[in-house]
């Protein structure tokens, strides 16, 4: 546990966020267990009761009604619950017979650990600095970025003439983006991206600066003002380059 935290102290980032629906859905689960067998955690578990969706946002109830006792273990499962018991996929919603969205409160449960108790996954929090010092999660600079393009394009000279990545070009119909992993493991992505675009005589260009990278797992522990900043980045780009439409291929 990196704060020391108490029940008042969630409970207070909890009660200005349940809105009508959250309030609405903790009051109405009737404990029908439907969405119990929706779930691959639950079934991969034998069946475990302590894997069933609706058992999954209990926390919030706790918290709420002062029964939780926050200490180290508590805090501890709250998060092997919420990271490695449920991965958000909102299946469990399409079952639910009063449309209760389970990974909606999860995400506001991973949202209260992250920016009251400061806990997350180490491998999150990383990419969130990374997003904060370089405007992408794998900590490549701008240089690093348009070298790649650079290079990536000149191993197709032989094979495609006239192939171009097209770099801060304006007025151009489509900013593309990419997961920044592409240009940090898999570069042959950006190759096939541009011949494809080459082939069909697409209007496109790329960001020379952050904004290129179009992942958010800053949203993933509810560290919306990362999230929040990404986005910016991304439509500072667009619209300085006067861009007609933003492509998101992440």
């Amino acid at each position: 546990m990196s704060k020391q935290v108490d029940t008042k102290a969630l409970a207070d980032f909890l009660k200005p966020r349940l809105n009508a629906r959250f309030k609405t859905w903790l009051k109405i689960c009737a404990n029908c267990a439907l969405c119990a067998d929706t779930c691959h955690f639950y079934l991969a578990h034998e069946r475990n009761p302590e894997m069933i969706p609706a058992y999954k946002v209990r926390f919030i109830s706790e918290i709420l009604k002062g029964k939780a006792e926050i200490n180290e273990a508590y805090l501890r499962k709250m998060y092997e619950t919420l990271y490695y018991e449920c991965n958000m996929c909102r299946r469990c919603a399409l079952f639910c017979p009063f449309g209760i969205d389970i990974g909606i409160m999860v995400a506001l449960q991973r949202a209260m650990l992250h920016n009251v108790a400061d806990i997350r996954p180490a491998g999150l929090l990383s990419a969130i600095e990374s997003y904060k010092q370089f405007g992408n999660q794998m900590s490549l600079t701008s240089e690093d970025w348009v070298d790649t393009l650079e290079w990536t394009l000149e191993e197709l000279e032989d094979y495609y003439q006239n192939l171009e990545i097209p770099i801060d070009k304006k007025d151009a119909d489509i900013l593309y983006t990419v997961n920044a992993r592409e240009p940090k493991f898999y570069p042959q992505d950006l190759q096939e991206a541009a011949i494809i675009f080459n082939a069909v005589g697409e209007s496109w260009t790329v960001p020379s600066v952050e904004g290129w990278d179009d992942t958010n797992l800053a949203m993933f522990c509810g560290d919306l003002g990362t999230s929040k900043m990404l986005v910016e980045k991304t439509f500072r780009q667009a619209e300085q380059l006067n861009t007609k439409k933003v492509a998101i291929t992440e």
